[in-house]
């Protein structure tokens, strides 16, 4: 079970490594723009009216995500008799795999390209919900 919970928490530490920039990129102020490793325009999707749910960035939603996700793994580690939270690491992670979805379908039928960070935080969320069901 430990096992379990280590590569959650090291998923976890991934997404905020992932989200981390793309909020860095995004608040920092630099006129350098956001550069796609696989010659896609990621500015296209992260600058799009859909980079935004009730006027807070995805990247910061995301990061908030993998803050509580990193913080409930790390509680699960600690404090093993608080099962309820195992519970909800799974309605959590369901929950963020499903808004991951959208946002896939979004870059593919609305905007017509995508960003590979996206679609990287994307796979960890995935990744994130196939580990939460062996914590």
């Amino acid at each position: 079970m430990s096992a379990a919970i280590a590569s959650f928490i090291t998923l976890a530490l991934a997404g905020i490594v992932d989200a981390g920039y793309l909020v860095w990129k995004h608040y920092s102020h630099k006129s350098e723009p956001l550069v796609c490793p696989l010659d896609h325009d990621c500015s296209k999707v992260t600058e799009s009216k859909w980079s935004t749910i009730f006027l807070v960035r995805n990247e910061v939603l995301g990061l908030l995500f993998y803050v509580a996700m990193l913080v409930s793994g790390l509680a699960v580690f600690f404090m093993p008799e608080f099962s309820w939270l195992k519970l909800l690491i799974k309605f959590a992670v369901g929950g963020g795999l499903l808004f991951s979805l959208f946002l896939i379908w979004v870059q593919i039928y609305k905007i017509k390209d995508y960003c590979f960070y996206c679609m990287i935080s994307a796979l960890i969320t995935l990744l994130l919900f196939v580990n939460s069901l062996f914590i």
